[in-house]
């Protein structure tokens, strides 16, 4: 199996990692416009299965190129490439899979589906954590309940040490996070689709040592496409990004005062984007490197089983892996598309087309190949 990976950052790196673990694993190859980047994460692989190819990946046609030869394309781009970098890989005739982030941009991948039939090859956006993980566990749901009335998405990325006073660390592009705060929120509500504000609505939740009390806000982009594809299936859903108590509190704050602004004002002669100072002053303040963390998730899909009304928990925290150097965010997010992307190469995906995870994802063997990696989804059957 050969797969290339388009982005050299901590998720493409991460996922090469993942994908040179598979013993039919011909060759990886790394794409980044970033010559020393490529260099560093070449010699943490420390594989002479990888191979690199320094282009900028906005440039279609030259990426449409180095696609040739391969069986499936791995995005680990910023979302706002995904859609050239997937029309690429549809007339380089191979496999794409993305981790996705903005629904718009994975609707317009979708639309592709009629090209990727002619072309014979599957093309699944949205495959990390949440979007991609939390997509196939709700179609898990599906599976095992006989209806559905209510399914809480929540999941977090946090800091295993809480700095004050935000109590938060980066744990993946500031691109991908503002893209989660600035946007709306797709849910179902009485079995349709709308759409809510984020930042809103904040709710209590608590998780096992070593994190506790928390609280949970509606995000952009984390419930994907599952209210397009269970609208009047599922009566309510939504998703909601758990973070450490007050931090939604400061957010508001700073969107307030227009620090999410993208629109250039004048300060002492110079234009400035206040986005781009909040960028680089949380790149600056928020990134701790080597500092551990841990990924919570909790999926709670309420229904009925045989008859008895039943709630389905999908359960699952994850940390840090010292011995690899994997933060729990890079391994939650970048397995479960490198594992997507294993599947298509194999044949267990063997649907050609363009699908949402949660229509083509088989949640047995994902939950299955994650507890092989050592990340662990706890299934809890209660009846109410």
């Amino acid at each position: 199996m050969r797969f290339i990976v388009l982005g050299a950052g901590m998720q493409g790196a991460a996922c090469a990692y993942d994908l040179l673990q598979h013993p039919d694993t011909e060759y990886v190859t790394l794409v980044d416009q970033d010559a020393a980047l490529i260099e560093q994460v070449g010699k943490r692989l420390n594989s002479d299965q990888v191979r690199s190819v320094i282009i900028d990946c906005s440039d279609s046609k030259a990426l449409q190129g180095h696609i040739k030869d391969h069986h499936v394309v791995v995005s680990a781009l910023p979302y706002r490439l995904n859609l050239a970098a997937a029309q690429a890989a549809c007339e380089a005739g191979v496999n794409f899979v993305d981790m996705g982030g903005n629904i718009e941009t994975v609707l317009a991948e979708l639309r592709l589906a009629k090209r990727a039939r002619e072309k014979d090859i599957c093309l699944i956006p949205d495959c990390g954590l949440a979007p991609g993980l939390a997509n196939v566990l709700v179609a898990d749901a599906v599976a095992e309940l006989d209806d559905i009335s209510d399914v809480r998405i929540r999941v977090g990325g946090l800091p295993a040490n809480p700095r004050a006073p935000w109590d938060y660390m980066l744990v993946f592009s500031f691109e991908g996070l503002i893209n989660e705060y600035t946007e709306s929120a797709a849910i179902l509500r009485d079995w349709n689709r709308c759409e809510v504000d984020v930042l809103t609505e904040d709710e209590p939740i608590a998780f096992p040592d070593p994190v506790g009390d928390c609280e949970a806000s509606y995000t952009s982009g984390g419930s994907s496409t599952l209210p397009w594809t269970y609208a009047g299936r599922i009566r309510n859903l939504d998703y909601k990004t758990v973070r450490y108590p007050g931090h939604y509190e400061k957010l508001r704050a700073l969107r307030s005062l227009g620090f999410f602004d993208t629109e250039k004002i004048q300060v002492r002669g110079q234009e400035v984007a206040p986005r781009d100072v909040l960028q680089t002053l949380m790149q600056s303040k928020l990134s701790f490197p080597g500092e551990p963390d841990v990924v919570v998730v909790r999926i709670e899909s309420e229904g009925t089983r045989q008859g008895k009304p039943t709630v389905l928990c999908h359960e699952m925290m994850d940390y840090r892996d010292e011995e690899t150097g994997l933060t729990a965010m890079m391994r939650t997010t970048s397995f479960p598309v490198s594992i997507v992307a294993q599947m298509i190469a194999d044949g267990t995906i063997s649907k050609k087309g363009a699908f949402p995870p949660e229509i083509v994802v088989p949640p047995t063997a994902m939950i299955s190949e994650l507890e092989r990696r050592g990340v662990f989804v706890r299934r809890i059957f209660k009846n109410k």
